[in-house]
């Protein structure tokens, strides 16, 4: 690690920004539905009879799992996706802007060379983010494929109604969502900075500049870590420290000189607070028959 030294996050900010990062865990959990839990279970129960090639076992099971289905397709037609279940998991790099930087140098060193594995040591640990993975159930796809199978089973091909059921099971929906945590902190540090200042002309200026330039340092430290449009994100966050440092250097009152930055780092949050599909991996294009038929 380099000596640059890192400036202290306030207590009071710390333990807003862990109970950030359990709300944003709870919202994600918050929409998993009993029904959608019970479908998905009520298919792995299928596959299971399947196994035991009982046909009017499994043509009784298929008839609970329509009807699951059709609870869930009722409450909401136009559902494509239930989520049934949220994982999370922490990634804090320790280090500061410089590190980041030389850190970026050695992976591209080290991938010029050749050295991949270790390029990538370095690299799955270049994140400060908090990641929740949710799985979904593609609620339009499951009545389809759970129907198909039925003259499957009446005919006793129980091996290929079970390889349809497994793929569907397969196909299960994987979204992301990405909390850049020294966006996070940055976010509830100004909070708190304007907190002090909604109401207070005069507040303590010194614990004001300290908060200001955590907030700062955390946000040079998202861009250094590649959080959001480098060029154009930052910039009025940039400006808007600019213009609050030079008032607290100045003779002006305190009093509500933290609100734009606030509304901006608030905007900026909400932008990460969606779920996505994890990023694919890049894949050649297959070369094209060129022969004529």
């Amino acid at each position: 690690m380099a000596e640059e030294k890192k400036v202290t996050e306030n207590k009071e900010v710390t333990k807003n920004v862990e109970e950030a990062k359990e709300n944003y865990v709870d919202e994600r959990v918050k929409q998993i539905t009993q029904e959608a839990t019970d479908a998905i279970n009520a298919v792995v129960k299928v596959v299971e009879l399947l196994d035991k090639e009982n046909k009017e076992e499994v043509l009784k099971q298929i008839e609970k799992v329509l009807g699951k289905l059709e609870v869930l397709v009722a409450k909401d037609p136009t559902l494509q996706a239930v989520p049934i279940g949220v994982r999370e998991e922490v990634v804090d790099f320790p280090g500061t802007v410089e590190d980041v930087e030389l850190a970026k140098t050695e992976v591209v060193a080290l991938i010029k060379k050749g050295e991949v594995a270790l390029a990538r040591d370095i690299m799955l640990n270049l994140a400060s983010e908090l990641d929740i993975y949710i799985t979904a159930l593609p609620i339009g796809t499951y009545p389809v494929v759970i129907k198909a199978i039925i003259p499957l089973v009446e005919e006793g091909k129980f091996k290929e109604a079970k390889a349809l059921i497994v793929e569907a099971l397969e196909t299960l929906i994987i979204e992301k969502v990405v909390i850049p945590l020294p966006i996070l902190r940055a976010e509830k540090t100004i909070i708190k900075a304007s907190e002090m200042t909604k109401d207070d002309d005069k507040a303590n200026k010194e614990e004001l500049s300290k908060l200001l330039e955590y907030a700062k340092e955390q946000l040079l430290l998202a861009q250094a870590l590649g959080y959001g449009k480098i060029e154009t994100d930052y910039k009025d966050l940039f400006e808007e420290i600019e213009k609050i440092e030079n008032k607290l250097k100045g003779d002006e009152g305190t009093k509500g000189i933290f609100e734009n930055l606030k509304t901006k780092l608030s905007s900026f949050m909400s932008g990460f607070n969606k779920a996505k599909a994890p990023t694919q991996m890049p894949q050649a294009e297959k070369e094209k028959d060129k022969k004529e038929n």
